[in-house]
């Protein structure tokens, strides 16, 4: 069986660990994608933002019908072919020509733009993108979703959609192998690796940091997105204060970004209020992959909270609450044979669950099914 998975930016690591396991499945699948990650990430400035979405919203869907058109003439219009919510709408177009859409729902539009602060629930356009996603999600023979909460919000606006799965994205296993032990007498590392979008909550990190930093923790933040510039400005106006302890660079090479995930004891891990209502932070599987406690700050009705209580991998708070995360600190501070342990039950789970060799076998079955 040959499977195409369609998204309009290219997912790395664990879409191309999924790919490969399987193939050991034996499902002939690749990635199809219009932006490549290397050069999403590096834009910047508005012209090469706005060539980003001329690609995403016109260029891809031109590129996806092309050639899901080109598979009808061929006869393989019902070979199932997997759509992501990247850009939002090419799932739906994608069903004018494939009678086997699994339409992998990595976030909601148009609730995503609405909790980003972009958008506002009266508008026509809310209204109009609204019922577009829910003709996708109809349309398609399957929906993949990230987590049973996610899920359950869709199905709170939508209505049942019996013809779902819940998948997670989870993460490359292959570079953590084992569980890298850390000196004791060297400084916490707290990482924040990724995107640093519009929801991922920032104010209450910076409320903390205002105060200072105690010597026993870095903040290490390797990322991109439109919330990076607001801390190179807050590091700017607070270096007297922070020191070295909070420090903002370029995102990482793949060996690079192995070696740092691997020497950082914690992951930090951030959603704005209402963005648990449309995604699940894919770095937190990377992170618990390479033996990080995860520290979140996010709304504790969301899959983000619920994974880090059932498999006590780290801590959380909600947004605002500043002093809930100082006791945090001080608790991985005070105490780090639970620091220690909490490493270890992310290192297990997410070697145990998470991981595309356990995932790519939810994918064979959602195949199978489909030939059935």
């Amino acid at each position: 069986m040959r499977i195409n998975f369609w998204t309009s930016t290219e997912y790395g690591g664990f879409m191309n660990a999924l790919m490969e396991k399987l193939g050991e499945n034996g499902i002939e699948a690749s990635q199809r994608f219009n932006i490549s990650e290397a050069i999403y990430r590096s834009a910047r400035s508005s012209p090469q933002r706005l060539l980003l979405r001329f690609r995403q919203y016109i260029i891809y869907p031109i590129q996806l019908s092309f050639n899901l058109f080109y598979e009808a003439l061929a006869g393989n219009s019902k070979r199932p072919v997997v759509v992501a919510t990247n850009t939002f709408f090419a799932p739906l177009l994608a069903t004018f020509f494939n009678k086997r859409v699994v339409h992998l729902v990595y976030d909601l539009f148009p609730e995503a733009m609405i909790h980003s602060g972009k958008w506002q629930e009266h508008q026509f356009r809310v209204k109009f993108f609204r019922w577009l996603v829910g003709l996708s999600l109809k349309h398609s023979v399957t929906n993949i979703f990230l987590g049973e909460r996610l899920k359950n919000y869709v199905e709170s606006i939508h209505g049942s959609l019996p013809n779902s799965k819940i998948i997670a994205v989870g993460a490359d296993e292959t570079p953590f192998t084992k569980l890298e032990p850390l000196e004791d007498s060297e400084r916490i590392k707290i990482l924040y690796c990724g995107n640093f979008g519009n929801m991922h909550e920032s104010k209450t990190l910076l409320d903390i940091w205002q105060s200072g930093v105690d010597n026993s923790f870095q903040f290490l933040f390797h990322c991109s997105g439109p919330k990076r510039k607001e801390l190179e400005l807050f590091k700017k106006k607070h270096e007297a204060i922070l020191g070295d302890h909070l420090q903002v660079n370029e995102g990482l090479s793949n060996e690079e970004w192995v070696k740092v995930m691997q020497s950082s004891q914690i992951a930090l891990v951030t959603m704005s209020e209402g963005s648990q209502e449309v995604v699940m932070p894919s770095k937190t599987y990377s992170a618990m992959m390479a033996g990080q406690a995860i520290l979140a700050v996010a709304p504790e009705n969301s899959d983000l909270v619920d994974l880090i209580k059932t498999t006590n991998c780290g801590w959380w708070v909600v947004p605002g609450d500043v002093l809930g995360f100082q006791k945090c600190l001080l608790e991985v501070q005070s105490d780090k044979g639970l620091l220690l342990k909490k490493r270890q039950n992310a290192f297990r789970v997410a070697h145990e669950q998470f991981g595309q060799v356990s995932l790519a076998k939810q994918w064979v079955e959602v195949f199978q099914s489909l030939q059935s």
